[in-house]
């Protein structure tokens, strides 16, 4: 199943809200993260199914960049129509396989879900290589 392309906004453009949350974080700042992103997607009018799914989507990014980027990272989220946009870029060593998680990993192993669960829930995923990875997720807040 291939993800469609749709191309994260230019913030500059006109009709493209500024960003609602931009904020770094490690270990210790997950749990605020979270909760700050569910307190947006709430607040732009996701039902609560569909923010508990955003959140779940952007904590795991989140996790990808604690654990595989350097221990910490930054996200950006803000809304461009009737979707909302997540960005978690690290300044870790990059991802080699840009379409990693494009196919379910073996119950056996141990990790490797997040990227998986990502593009099961959003719209679109982009991963860029640019002195660390950057991921953008494309949510339908409805």
């Amino acid at each position: 199943m291939s993800t469609p392309e749709l191309r994260p906004p230019e913030r500059d453009r006109p009709g493209v809200a500024a960003d609602l949350l931009e904020q770094q974080f490690d270990a210790a700042g997950l749990y605020a993260l979270r909760s700050a992103i569910a307190a947006h997607a709430s607040e732009l009018g996701a039902d609560s199914r569909r923010a508990g799914e955003i959140v779940l989507a952007c904590h795991e990014l989140a996790i990808n960049a604690v654990r595989h980027g350097g221990g910490r990272g930054r996200l950006r989220l803000w809304r461009s129509g009737d979707l909302l946009y997540c960005q978690v870029a690290d300044d870790g060593p990059g991802l080699t396989d840009l379409d990693s998680g494009s196919q379910p990993v073996p119950l056996a192993d141990p990790g490797g879900r997040g990227l998986w669960i990502v593009r099961r829930l959003a719209a679109s995923v982009e991963i860029a290589n640019h002195q660390g990875a950057t991921v953008t997720a494309a949510f339908a807040l409805h």
